[in-house]
């Protein structure tokens, strides 16, 4: 009776699954530097692995171009004896589909890293895949 009583508590009724199953692989052309390209897919397979995505690298047979670039950036700080510029990480991505139409275009700022540009820039790829997924609204 406990055994059953500790199995009930593991393993609640009401607790979502997790996706059975194999991720949905995207298969993705990222157009960036090496080091570049190879953040990217990181952060996507890190960020997309928690909506059952799976992002690879095919520059054939791809679903996405990812068009991407860090570059840096300054900021302001008007702090009290201090002020100045300091650098800032800026990422930009354009997203084509695999017939070359343009599907979003945007780019995130102000942020202290090149990874964490990066990292924005991964969810809000992902973000706009699955926005473009569900059927329109009407």
């Amino acid at each position: 009776m406990l055994a059953l009583a500790l199995l009930v508590l593991a393993f609640p009724a009401g607790a979502p699954a997790k996706a059975a199953g194999r991720p949905q692989t995207v298969k993705v052309k990222i157009e960036a530097s090496e080091m570049d390209r190879r953040m990217l897919l990181a952060k996507l397979n890190e960020h997309g692995a928690e909506h059952g995505m799976q992002f690879v690298l095919d520059d054939k047979d791809f679903g996405y171009r990812i068009n991407f670039a860090v570059e840096q950036g300054h900021g302001w700080s008007s702090g009290a004896g201090s002020g100045g510029s300091y650098n800032t990480s800026e990422a930009k991505a354009t997203v084509y589909d695999e017939k070359d139409g343009e599907l979003f275009s945007f780019s995130r700022a102000q942020r202290r890293t090149d990874s964490g540009a990066t990292n924005a820039v991964a969810k809000e790829i992902i973000k706009r895949m699955l926005k473009l997924k569900e059927p329109p609204k009407g």
